[in-house]
């Protein structure tokens, strides 16, 4: 494509994730199938788009995505409600993950013939539920804020999770050795470390933006913060989880007054009127930069899907199938049914789509080279399960503000008494 046809294609896409927004804040049909369906239509029907050039961008792109999702969702999380709802939110995630990882290797593995090790890894990389989709869909519905902040959390979290648990497998595929000593390092020090550094940096930042006028209205400086935190915490320095990282910093800032107040309780001669470091125009502005990202996020997954095969889709459909299955057996475990209103425990059920972490780590098994030849159906099919579970959450979130939809827990059991 020429420039000025890329020009159009970009103001196209925008116009077409603003329209699907308000049909989605009207109708309540997600905006995200609308998006995927037009990555569909630029890659299989148009031809405008070459996989080949877009994949050189998409590590980049794809990377900025989650973090600033992250900090961008982080910004509208109350502190104390989050403290009341870690205890629930790690035993769901957790649990989730571990439910998901065993229905998945099982099915891969009985159903669709893969040998063991291949079929845990799949279940390692289809383990979490994708930040990047959960949250702009939580900031769509209404949902109490405890049960938000748990899907918010539990979407960072379990993408560190995914990350560890895959490279764990590639490794016991390539030398043939396990060590769970190590794999408790690993993930107790990614967390620990990248909550150190993003609480470290957040208080720091707080303190600068509330001594300068001039950089809290410099909302870039911001999202460059953030950047560059990322980095560190990702990089040989420290080798922790930079997305964990993102979200604590956006954390620390939604809370700044809080925190500024407490700083000044301390010191009781200030007469400072205390407000948010994070004004009503900062969050507009970050709400519009992740509009814009999510939009050709979503876009670009439609165009990644690989239509030459049906079979991929079936397999797919079943692993899909499976994954939503086993998860409101979590959710009944973690939140009793008479504590949880029907509707947030129906959301809790059913926003449990995959998406970037996976895409990602498809890439890195197919890198790594233990596929034997197999990396095509491998990330085809991990491609399918983010598509479908993506339409599936999608469908059942229109069903569920339509009160067409009640969870899939009383839909397995249509008998349960409410």
């Amino acid at each position: 494509m020429d420039i000025i046809t890329i020009l159009f294609v970009i103001s196209g896409i925008m116009f077409i994730g603003f329209l699907a927004e308000i049909i989605f804040k009207k109708t309540n049909i997600p905006d995200v199938l609308l998006l995927i369906g037009v990555g569909i239509l630029l890659s299989t029907v148009l031809g405008w788009t070459n996989k080949d050039v877009l994949e050189v961008g998409a590590p980049l792109f794809t990377t900025f995505a989650l973090v600033f999702v992250l900090f961008q969702g982080a910004l509208s999380i109350n502190f104390v409600t989050l403290i009341k709802s870690l205890p629930s939110t790690f035993k769901l995630t957790l649990i989730n993950f571990i439910f998901t990882v065993i229905i998945v290797a099982l099915i891969a593995n009985l159903g669709f013939g893969y040998d063991f090790k291949l079929a845990l890894l799949i279940g390692m990389i289809l383990g979490g539920t994708s930040s990047a989709v959960v949250i702009p869909l939580v900031n769509n519905v209404e949902i109490k804020d405890k049960y938000s902040s748990v899907l918010t959390i539990e979407s960072a979290l379990s993408d560190v999770l995914c990350i560890i648990g895959t490279i764990t497998v590639l490794e016991i595929i390539a030398t043939g050795k396990v060590l769970a000593e190590n794999i408790f390092k690993s993930v107790f020090t990614s967390f620990s470390l990248a909550i150190v550094a993003g609480l470290i940096i957040g208080v720091i930042w707080v303190i600068l933006l509330h001594k300068s006028d001039h950089l809290a209205k410099s909302y870039m400086m911001t999202i460059a913060v953030v950047i560059a935190l990322y980095a560190l915490v990702e990089s040989p320095l420290i080798e922790a989880s930079g997305a964990i990282a993102a979200l604590v910093f956006g954390l620390i800032l939604g809370n700044s007054k809080s925190l500024l107040e407490l700083r000044k309780r301390r010191k009781s001669h200030e007469e400072e009127r205390i407000t948010s470091v994070i004004s009503f125009s900062a969050k507009n502005f970050y709400s519009e930069i992740s509009f814009f990202v999510k939009t050709f996020f979503f876009v670009y997954l439609g165009i990644l899907i690989d239509f030459s095969n049906p079979y991929i889709f079936i397999y797919g459909a079943i692993l899909t199938i499976g994954i939503f299955i086993v998860r409101p057996f979590a959710v009944r475990l973690v939140f009793p049914k008479a504590n949880v209103p029907e509707k947030e425990r129906t959301l809790l059920e059913i926003l449990i789509p995959k998406g970037l972490a996976a895409a990602v780590l498809a890439g890195v098994a197919v890198q790594s080279g233990v596929l034997g030849g197999n990396e095509a159906i491998f990330t085809n099919t991990i491609l399918s399960v983010i598509l479908l579970s993506i339409v599936l959450t999608s469908i059942l979130i229109f069903l569920t503000e339509n009160d067409k939809f009640y969870g899939i827990f009383r839909f397995l059991h249509p008998k349960e008494k409410e």
